[in-house]
């Protein structure tokens, strides 16, 4: 924690007074530990507010009602922030981002108070967590966060060069991801960040750069309306089990599932406890645990923990960031299968990097192939390094709507039933999601019981036990249940 000092005033700083009135305008940014502020009778709650929508775990006691009249340059926080609560104190909790760049300072918590009264000082309301997204300019681009950029930094580059670009183009960097080196950057309301990254493309400190993509849910695909299944008795996992992750739209607290969870994090919203709105990623997690078998498959006797991430919203989108968070917790939480029931037809080389480097730590990647049969690739599935599933029905003919084409790894039951729906009931449903999890679960089946083996070896052991798969680009085969006795009996 860093204490309020008792400072004189700062003469670098513009005035800022308390003063009464309406909301005006308001400008701010924050990168690193320097401070930019322009406000006209703003409420101090909406300038803490912007601090927030930066990460800032920000609590306010709400006796104080203050606005703000006034302007910070580009000054120390610390020194800002003693000149505009001069009359309150506070508390700052700082946190290091590490990348390509160093350790870069980032403010983790910041407290408000009258003094003395430190307790009284509560989470100020947050706004939705949600994607804010576009189409750009000419709304034909892919889906993307609005005024936000993914950049890669050349080897070398120094965070005080990277500081004068990020000023000169008005960027905040709001966080880093250390597994690839990737740093997601933000900038003011209504920026053009199509123009920026054109003009990012021969800069030398820039490596590479990219709009924050938006990746959607599947839709929710209901078969035949039947009896849904009661939601099965849970058995906690044996000691020293290997846990799978699901990364999805969470894991519904109702669903019974809390004794499987190894590990679980909100990447939307990580100050708040696993949910899921959508409930596609409990489905998911009802197969990749082993609790639930799709049609015609065996279940594979063993029950396994679960790693579940939280990287949709509640609209049912996620942000290319959001899943490298998500990537990384998923490693560090220990687990050796991901599952990924999800996609979309654009590339990303961030996302392609960042799937490379799981699969460097050895992590198999497991990913559906899309419940429309275009024949066109999708990702993650179609990166080399994930496998790819198609969808087939009991008796191993192709689903209608299952995706088919040359990226295809293999195909796997794609219908099952749930005790939990997919925004709508409980009871049938179809897709591609399904097939992904059933493979994800046979794989985190064969990790458990040859500990000692590697992805590739586990990889290669499933292909060879795959029975025949039909024509017309469903993969090298089919994991039905013959297939799954011969890949975890051999």
């Amino acid at each position: 924690m860093l204490p309020r000092h008792l400072k004189s005033f700062i003469s670098l700083l513009f005035p800022l007074l308390f003063l009464s009135g309406p909301a005006s305008a308001l400008y701010f940014r924050l990168d690193g530990d320097r401070l930019w502020l322009q406000a006209e009778q703003t409420p101090l709650v909406d300038i803490l507010d912007q601090f927030a929508r930066l990460g800032v775990e920000v609590r306010l006691d709400p006796r104080i009602q203050s606005t703000v009249t006034g302007a910070v340059r580009g000054e120390n926080v610390d020194e800002a922030l003693e000149a505009l609560l001069e009359s309150y104190d506070y508390l700052l909790t700082w946190k290091m981002l590490r990348g390509p760049l160093g350790r870069i300072p980032k403010l983790q918590e910041m407290q408000v108070f009258l003094p003395g009264g430190k307790t009284a000082a509560l989470p100020i309301p947050k706004k939705s967590a949600k994607f804010d997204f576009t189409r750009g300019v000419l709304g034909t681009a892919p889906e993307f966060v609005k005024d936000e950029l993914l950049i890669g930094v050349r080897p070398g580059a120094s965070y005080d060069r990277f500081k004068r670009l990020l000023d000169g183009i008005g960027g905040m960097i709001v966080e880093s991801d250390s597994a690839t080196g990737i740093y997601l950057i933000r900038f003011p309301a209504g920026t053009n960040v199509e123009a920026l990254l054109r003009q990012l493309a021969d800069n030398p400190l820039v490596a590479h750069a990219e709009l924050n993509l938006v990746t959607r849910l599947p839709a929710a695909a209901p078969s035949a309306a039947t009896r849904p299944p009661a939601l099965p008795a849970v058995r906690p996992p044996a000691d020293g089990s290997i846990p799978v992750a699901v990364l999805d739209s969470g894991l519904d607290p109702r669903a019974g599932l809390s004794a499987l969870v190894s590990a679980g994090w909100d990447a939307v919203d990580p100050d708040r406890a696993l949910s899921d709105p959508a409930g596609h990623g409990t489905q998911m997690a009802f197969l990749a645990s082993g609790l639930l078998a799709a049609a015609g498959s065996d279940p594979a006797g063993q029950i396994l923990p679960l790693v579940s991430v939280r990287a949709f919203d509640e609209d049912g989108k996620t942000s290319n960031f959001a899943i490298l968070q998500a990537l990384a917790y998923a490693a560090q939480a220990g687990a050796k299968v991901v599952n990924m029931s999800w996609g979309s037809e654009t590339d990303s080389d961030f996302m392609r990097t960042a799937m490379q480097v799981a699969a460097d730590k050895g992590l198999l990647l497991v990913a559906a192939a899309g419940n429309a049969p275009t024949g066109m690739p999708v990702y993650p599935a179609a990166y080399p390094v994930v496998i790819a599933v198609g969808g087939v029905d009991a008796s191993g003919q192709p689903w209608t709507n299952s995706n088919h084409g040359d990226f295809l790894d293999l195909s796997a039951s794609a219908f099952a039933s749930f005790p939990i729906g997919h925004n709508g009931p409980a009871g049938d449903y179809a897709g591609t999601s399904i097939s992904s999890a059933v493979v994800a679960n046979a794989l985190a089946q064969y990790m458990n019981r040859n500990p000692g083996a590697t992805a590739a070896a586990a990889r290669a052991a499933l292909t060879q036990a795959l029975s025949p798969a039909p024509a017309g680009g469903y993969g090298g085969g089919i994991l039905d249940a013959a297939a799954l006795r011969r890949f975890l009996n051999p």
